[in-house]
């Protein structure tokens, strides 16, 4: 049977409830068990490459090999990222005697990540294959069921994509395509989602955050980018112009995360102007700038996506980059980093928040669920204050968090007095 048979229209017959149903049994389906589907995927995605890289190709007429190597590849090396490491990431989490707090004692914690039920994916169209499809493997391996609402004309991408789940093992009622009307993505937030995954522009993640307000719902949103591009001085130039002319063709310009705006120094700004003209590069309108002061001040935009540079000088353009407030920062580079699968995407400001991909990514699809167990009969926390304990309180607070050896010994001093008055118990005064 050929897994990328042409899909047939999936209904949607109470998708939440039905996924609900199913993400209770899968929660409770053993990663290892999960992580097999992933591995089966991911073998799947290199038999069907060439098709499943025509599907995306199609949405906007893009060469195939640009979808293979944008899409089809981080999203294979993203499943095996997951195969390696979510077992690590998904670990419990233990605390006990090492820092625990005296007052404790006894007490030991296990930190679980619990997934959240059901994950409403809302796709983007300009790569509707690897952006909402990272997000659903990891919503799935975290123990989630997923409802997807792809983007107008990319319903096929989506269906293809969940057809390879389904023959890698994944259960049918875990991952349910939606129709393509912003209407499903309404009626699947009204119907009760745990969280929400969106990929789109700013506006639109306004309205979707309108509507999940009403009920609280958790969301990731990665939104609109208007990243800026510094050049200083020191660049190489032919790699400046070779990476604006990758970063501006990139799949017809429509990247999240492609050049937008662009600064480049005084002294090489005409010369950079010159080459980008002779090599038909059509980069955003070029501004100037003196130096590292100018180019923090240039970086902070409400749009905080990302922002590369280009210089010689690394260690000079690291220090720049931890200043600035984007979520990604590429030095002597452009885009293709952040698809790296151990590493987390998202925007700050007004391009976003939360994380999608690496470690951070897939800790989004869960929350942490803390079970403390207290061993022994010592419950002191139950006793009602009595008349004294504010002085005892006071001494143990200065004891264990007191500034220097000579304040904390008197506090000490002062809690072992507390301590003996208090075993000894009221005492009766005397006529």
């Amino acid at each position: 049977m050929n897994a990328l048979a042409e899909p047939a229209e999936r209904g949607l017959a109470a998708p939440t409830a039905t996924a609900g149903t199913a993400q209770r049994t899968w929660a409770a389906t053993p990663l290892r068990a999960r992580l097999r589907c992933v591995r089966a995927l991911r073998h799947g995605l290199a038999a069907h490459a060439a098709e499943l890289g025509r599907r995306a190709a199609a949405v906007a007429g893009r060469p195939l090999a640009e979808k293979l190597v944008s899409e089809v590849l981080p999203l294979a090396d993203a499943c095996r990222w997951l195969e390696d490491h979510a077992t690590a990431v998904l670990a419990a989490r233990h605390g006990g005697r090492a820092g625990r707090p005296f007052w404790l004692q006894g007490a030991t914690f296990v930190v679980h990540r619990q997934p959240h039920g059901v994950v409403l994916v809302i796709g983007p169209g300009n790569y509707p294959l690897f952006l909402p499809a990272v997000q659903i493997l990891q919503a799935l391996v975290a123990g989630n069921a997923v409802l997807l609402k792809p983007a107008p004309g990319t319903r096929e991408v989506a269906t293809a994509f969940a057809d390879l789940a389904f023959a890698a093992g994944f259960d049918p009622q875990l991952l349910t395509v939606l129709p393509t009307e912003v209407a499903a993505a309404r009626a699947a937030i009204a119907a009760g989602v745990d969280k929400v995954i969106f990929t789109g522009s700013s506006e639109n993640g306004r309205k979707v955050l309108a509507q999940l307000a009403a009920s609280n719902t958790p969301a990731v949103m990665e939104l609109s980018g208007a990243d800026a591009v510094f050049v200083f001085a020191d660049a190489d130039l032919d790699l400046v112009v070779a990476a604006l002319r990758f970063g501006t063709r990139l799949n017809a310009g429509e990247t999240c995360i492609a050049p937008r705006r662009l600064f480049v120094a005084d002294a090489v700004a005409a010369e950079l102007r010159r080459r980008l003209a002779a090599a038909g590069v059509a980069a955003p309108p070029l501004r100037r700038f003196s130096g590292p002061s100018e180019a923090r001040q240039l970086a902070s935009t409400p749009m905080a996506l990302g922002a590369s540079i280009f210089s010689r000088d690394v260690a000079a353009a690291e220090a720049l980059a931890a200043e600035f407030q984007t979520g990604f920062v590429t030095i002597n580079d452009l885009i293709a980093p952040t698809a790296d699968p151990r590493m987390p995407f998202g925007g700050v400001k007004a391009s976003g928040f939360g994380t999608t991909r690496g470690a951070e990514g897939l800790l989004e699809m869960t929350f942490p669920h803390v079970v403390a167990t207290r061993r022994g009969r010592a419950r002191p926390h139950f006793d009602e204050p009595g008349a004294d304990d504010a002085q005892l309180f006071t001494a143990y607070i200065g004891a264990a968090h007191g500034a220097g050896f000579g304040p904390r010994l008197a506090s000490l001093r002062a809690l072992w007095g507390a301590l003996l008055r208090k075993a000894r118990g009221p005492q009766t005064p005397t006529l």
